[in-house]
């Protein structure tokens, strides 16, 4: 009896990885501000998520303007004031648009092997914390979230091997007078969303809950994943990773031939890419 229960077991776990089903939940908070920190952890985690686990990663970047991974720098912010006000400028590895982010902006990842990612339920997940704190939301056709018909979470997603990565923003305080100042977008694009800023389009959370923090937005990201698992979180140190690989990737993810691209970096800019 004992034998056949084992090999039972045995032969549901194996069903359950053959079909994608998380078995172990992650929890990461970085500590750092610093973009190029917080990026290099990102990847670093991709490229050491387990099969079966799910890592909710959450993390802020100081103030900075963050551009896919195929965007014109140039083109979709003004560089020279950011270089001005002590701006990072950063490049992530997903695609999409250019975003701002301070200290009252919440960034979270969903990390996991392809037999477990779907965007659908990762989604699912921050809808739900959203609703946790008394946000009525509505998803849009490109996946943002909405809230009274402006956008206050992005989300985009970046696959390599086997791994991949959903990763967003939550706009719960953040300067939209810097936001506006800092952000280039074509009057073309304005036009065709009917309106005559990028201010227009967004909107903080607090607009609705005055009394959010970002502390609380996490508590309700961390409360609805494990929610959606229906497993408890283990939370992991940062610095239990391998440090030095982190800053090997944190140096690169700062130099200007990732930033602005090769052809680029001849010209001399001299933006705040400090790591530390």
């Amino acid at each position: 009896m004992v034998v056949a229960a084992g090999i039972l077991l045995f032969t549901v776990r194996h069903l359950a990885r053959e079909i994608g089903m998380v078995e172990k939940l992650t929890y990461i908070e970085s500590g750092d501000t610093s973009p190029y920190y917080n990026l290099a952890l990102e990847k670093y985690l991709l490229l050491h998520c387990r099969e079966g686990e799910c890592i909710l990663y959450l993390w802020q970047n100081q103030s900075t303007v963050v551009v896919g991974r195929n965007q014109n720098v140039r083109k979709e912010c003004r560089v020279e004031v950011l270089e001005k006000e002590g701006v990072c400028l950063a490049r992530r590895m997903s695609g999409g648009g250019a975003v701002y982010q301070d200290l009252g902006n919440l960034n979270f990842t969903f990390l996991m092997k392809r037999e477990d990612y779907d965007v659908e339920r990762q989604t699912q997940i921050v809808l739900n914390a959203s609703e946790r704190i008394g946000v009525h939301v509505l998803q849009s056709v490109r996946n943002d979230l909405l809230a009274d018909g402006k956008k206050f979470s992005g989300h985009a997603y970046y696959a390599c091997g086997d791994s991949c990565y959903h990763h967003g923003t939550l706009m719960v305080c953040v300067d939209l007078d810097r936001m506006s100042r800092y952000l280039t977008v074509s009057e073309e694009k304005l036009r065709l969303k009917g309106i005559d800023s990028v201010r227009a389009r967004v909107m903080n959370l607090t607009e609705q809950v005055p009394e959010l923090t970002v502390g609380i937005l996490k508590e309700k990201m961390l409360e609805s994943c494990e929610e959606m698992y229906g497993l408890r979180a283990v939370r992991m140190e940062t610095w239990k990773f391998d440090q030095e690989a982190i800053e090997e990737e944190q140096k690169r993810l700062a130099s200007p031939d990732w930033i602005f691209g090769k052809k680029y970096t001849e010209r001399q800019i001299n933006l705040p890419l400090s790591i530390t």
